[in-house]
């Protein structure tokens, strides 16, 4: 008789999605999903990956090791609200040394499109970058094309523009002791509204694009600034020190220049 070889264990799946409800406390008064709750299921589905591939918090922690997120760019397709449910997907796109990239497509219960967006992670040990461990880029079958970080660059904030003052609360401090990155989403959306924004924030389609130069602590005084520069907002949030967040808002549009979805479209 002869011996056969066990089987080999399947490979970790390169691309997993998870399926989310929008919760009452994640949405605006009208109805409308935060932002900056979105992009809290990026985050968990980017975990929930990586544990995937074996490597659990603990795992970094052990290492002194941590992913921040470098920068955004978020397509929203379609309008989402409380009580929507919404599956969401991730997968690795590329590395480079102290950083990976990662896409997820958001959609509704019935598939409809409901956006994609794309996440710069950087690797830090607390201090400042490190390369992206050998155990991490060497995962079979996951991408190692590089790419490049996605960058915002603004003008000097023009002198008519009126900042906010933010003080970073309790509740917006993540466990590593800074604001959570999906908190600033929430300023931007704030900035823009106070400088008569409001029906670009509710736009059904919609673009940001942030990139994070440094982090917001507790007890922080921070200024937040919008303002339009013809064909979209510009934002920054700054400190005496100069820019910590800079950001864009831009709708999208069809051809004849209209909001290419009503933010009251709901999704199944």
């Amino acid at each position: 008789m002869t011996e056969t070889e066990p089987p080999s264990p399947p490979s970790p799946p390169l691309r997993i999605e998870q399926e989310y409800r929008v919760r009452f406390d994640e949405a605006t008064p009208d109805g409308l999903a935060k932002t900056s709750a979105l992009l809290g299921y990026l985050q968990d589905v980017a975990w929930r990956h990586s544990e995937v591939f074996g490597f659990p918090r603990a795992w970094y922690a052990e290492r002194g090791l941590a992913w921040v997120v470098r920068a955004v760019d978020i397509g929203l397709a379609a309008a989402i609200r409380d009580g929507d449910r919404l599956w969401v997907s991730t997968r690795i796109l590329g590395f480079r040394r102290v950083m990976a990239r990662r896409q997820s497509e958001l959609r509704a219960a019935d598939g409809t499109p409901a956006g994609v967006v794309v996440v710069d992670w950087a690797m830090t040990d607390g201090h400042a970058p490190v390369r992206v461990p050998g155990e991490i880029t060497g995962i079979p079958g996951v991408e190692r094309s590089s790419f490049e970080p996605t960058r915002v660059d603004l003008p000097p904030t023009p002198p008519g523009a009126r900042p906010l003052e933010i003080v970073p609360r309790l509740r917006e401090m993540d466990p590593m002791g800074h604001a959570n990155n999906g908190v600033y989403l929430d300023w931007l959306d704030e900035a823009v509204t106070a400088a008569a924004g409001a029906d670009d924030v509710r736009a059904a389609a919609r673009r940001y694009r942030v990139e994070y130069l440094r982090a917001a602590g507790p007890g922080a005084v921070l200024r937040s600034i919008a303002w339009h520069d013809g064909t979209g907002w510009a934002w920054r949030l700054e400190d005496d020190a100069g820019d910590l967040v800079r950001g864009r808002l831009d709708p999208i549009r069809d051809q004849a220049g209209q909001p290419a979805a009503r933010a009251d479209a709901r999704l199944a």
